[in-house]
């Protein structure tokens, strides 16, 4: 029984994160969350590479807009390009 209920744990856990990092839990689903951390090196990592990413964040918001533009457009052809590499592909 205590498998299944890890498993649960895991899944929940993973679901919740990053509200757990936030501080938008309440002390029951906090705690539910750090007793399977401490188990679980999956989540104990999640938890301290969303924390280490919003430090990252935090210390560049003034470069953060400015980069962001490029950023998006560089993705989105990225994307496009793709896209059309896949249709031309699938053409007999």
């Amino acid at each position: 029984m205590r498998l299944r209920k890890r498993r649960d744990d895991h899944a929940w856990s993973q679901e919740h994160l990053s509200h757990y990092v936030d501080g938008d839990m309440n002390w029951r689903s906090r705690r539910r969350l750090e007793l399977h951390a401490e188990e679980c090196p999956d989540c104990s990592l999640g938890i301290r590479a969303l924390r280490a990413l919003l430090r990252l964040l935090n210390g560049s918001s003034g470069r953060a807009a400015a980069a962001s533009a490029g950023i998006f457009d560089r993705v989105r052809a990225d994307v496009a390009r793709a896209e059309t590499d896949a249709g031309e592909s699938d053409e007999p």
